[in-house]
């Protein structure tokens, strides 16, 4: 599953924008980000075959590179933080996450993954 842009709730993202915290496809980044010179100012990258070079860091450690976005908590996780908060209890282990190309991750599939 991929993930769905914020904006149109139509198309595929193929950007996030770390500002606004969205993900957004090609149209919408574009109506969006050249609105006006703020917009245009905000820090965006790649969903689709991003470059670890302009790839985020994590909201949490601020050290390593962001490989997961949380949709609920709205943040970018690197692995070590991502694990130990999407297995703290039941709720977060819930919550829908995704890799940073787009591709949705099961909580099945990344508590497996993890450990």
């Amino acid at each position: 599953m991929k993930i769905q842009c914020d904006v149109c709730c139509k198309q595929e993202a193929s950007i996030f924008c770390t500002a606004d915290e969205a993900t957004l496809c090609h149209a919408c980044d574009h109506r969006v980000h050249t609105a006006n010179k703020l917009a245009s100012k905000h820090s965006r990258f790649p969903l689709l075959n991003p470059q670890l070079k302009e790839s985020p860091f994590c909201d949490i450690c601020q050290g390593k590179r962001a490989l997961f976005f949380c949709q609920e908590d709205r943040a970018l996780l690197c692995k070590d933080c991502d694990f130990p908060i999407h297995q703290a209890n039941q709720y977060t282990k819930k919550h829908t996450r995704f890799l940073l190309t787009g591709a949705r991750i099961s909580p099945a599939s990344s508590s497996q993954s993890e450990t």
